[in-house]
């Protein structure tokens, strides 16, 4: 594995180096993708071993979507704190302290004892991510000029595409031969490496001037993310709607408060930039309907289709391959093409493949095929949509811009992994009382329209897509 890492760092710094950006840049940016690496690759490894954690603590695939959804939503709750954090803390103690804290919840999962402590393990490591995702695309947008940050996302952007190409595989084979906890100590000593590579090199972007923390602000946040998520895992029940309900009473909160107050937790106000709220949407829809299936897939293969834990790997292997093959090359396209062109076919390929693959029955082969076309739509949007979307924006907002950016990120991937297991076991009920024989397989193609509809709206927003850089001349 660690070689594995090293070899690709070692391609990324070639390619870094022939496009002009500097070795330093270079090293601090494979740092930071390498921590969003390893938040990427737990999640779709513990996916990959879902049905032996269920087995082991006896939780229902309800309870063990909370490993990612738990691990999303606090992310979601400490990404808003970034651009206070940004602006007040030297950038290299918030990297530190964010790897520790990290490095702390892996070991507390690796020798959990129960679900609880497993889980809790989880919330840390992502606490300990959201000191550091925001600081890679805030380095970025401060140290490259908007025709860059296309190929310097897109080449970071393949780092961060290997991790649900190894976490799978890995976590498939680790899965079957030495126990799901070697997933975490596997992560360890590449997160020491990371912090080495950070600490040597990463420069401090602030650039002075007062702030302040909103505390009420994040207070109410918090619990508007959490009763939103925590509602929408429980919707077909009353206190889930009621949650859901609340949650939308705290966000009229949220958002008054931020136009209410000197030094608002997030600026808001950039969302009147238009280009900005639909980028939103287009990179939000991708990343439901991408975890969503991580989800769904793995359960799906191993409980519906009876595969190991290792096989069940290898349908999301080759279309997360082309994924990471393509993350750097649609990244520089996108200075050369703009928005419209990649977005729209990549949407439109993502939408083809989930209407297949929700109307025919489902094998190991078909699921694969699907799977392989759909990454390859994803891989179109994915950076594109967010240089753009961060490009509508002044400079003086790339904080604010990627804070709500990546909250909203968290947010939707959190909210489609959520409602993704909550339609999979309607599903599983729905054909147990009409004595369907296979009720994993008719349960996951709930999920599978939901991230049809969530696909079918990125395609809606991309239709409506400007770019927001000058298109060079081939």
């Amino acid at each position: 594995m660690l070689l594995y890492v090293n070899f690709t760092g070692i391609f990324i710094y070639i390619r870094c180096i022939v496009t002009g950006f500097s070795k330093r840049l270079i090293i601090t940016a494979i740092s930071l993708a390498i921590i969003t690496f390893m938040g990427i690759f737990s999640e779709t490894s513990l996916a990959i071993v879902s049905p032996h954690l269920m087995e082991e603590f006896n939780v229902s695939a309800v309870a063990v979507q909370w490993l990612t959804s738990g691990f999303l939503l606090v992310l979601a709750v400490a990404i808003p704190l970034s651009p206070f954090l940004v602006k007040t803390i030297s950038t290299k103690l918030l990297f530190r302290v964010g790897v520790i804290i990290f490095i702390a919840g892996t070991l507390m999962g690796a020798f959990a004892q129960n679900f609880i402590v497993l889980l809790s393990g989880r919330l840390i490591m992502a606490l300990g991510t959201g000191f550091c995702l925001p600081l890679l695309t805030n380095i970025v947008l401060e140290e490259t000029t908007p025709s860059q940050r296309g190929s310097l996302l897109g080449i970071v952007g393949l780092v961060v595409s290997l991790a649900p190409i190894t976490g799978p595989v890995l976590g498939g084979l680790i899965g079957e031969y030495l126990g799901w906890r070697w997933v975490f100590l596997f992560m360890v000593p590449i997160l020491v490496a990371a912090f080495i590579m950070g600490s040597a090199t990463i420069k401090d972007i602030r650039k002075g001037g007062t702030y302040f923390l909103d505390k009420k602000s994040f207070i109410i946040s918090s619990f508007g993310l959490v009763s939103f998520i925590i509602g929408i895992s429980y919707i077909s029940k009353l206190y889930g709607l009621i949650l859901l309900g609340v949650s939308f009473i705290f966000l009229a909160l949220f958002i008054y408060l931020q136009l209410k107050v000197e030094y608002p937790l997030v600026n808001i106000k950039i969302l009147r930039y238009r280009m900005f709220s639909i980028g939103l949407v287009t990179v939000c829809m991708p990343m439901a309907a991408i975890l969503a299936l991580a989800f769904l897939i793995p359960l799906l293969s191993q409980l519906g289709l009876s595969e190991s834990a290792f096989k069940a790997s290898l349908i999301l292997f080759p279309g997360t391959v082309l994924s990471g093959i393509l993350a750097p090359v649609m990244g520089a396209k996108y200075s050369k093409l703009g928005a419209r062109k990649l977005l729209i076919p990549g949407f439109m390929i993502m939408c083809l493949s989930m209407l297949f693959l929700v109307s025919v029955g489902i094998t190991h082969n078909i699921a694969v095929l699907s799977y392989l076309c759909f990454m390859l739509g994803a891989s179109l949007c994915q950076v594109p949509a967010q240089t753009n979307a961060l490009n509508a924006l002044p400079a003086k907002y790339n904080a604010d811009g990627t804070a709500i950016l990546s909250t909203l990120q968290q947010v939707s991937g959190a909210a489609g992994t959520a409602l993704a297991s909550v339609l999979f076991s309607f599903g599983i009920k729905q054909a147990e009382l009409n004595n369907i024989t296979n009720v994993y397989l008719y349960g996951a193609k709930y999920g599978l329209i939901l991230c049809l509809i969530f696909v079918l709206t990125g395609l809606i927003a991309a239709l409506n897509i400007k770019t927001t850089l000058k298109i060079k001349k081939a």
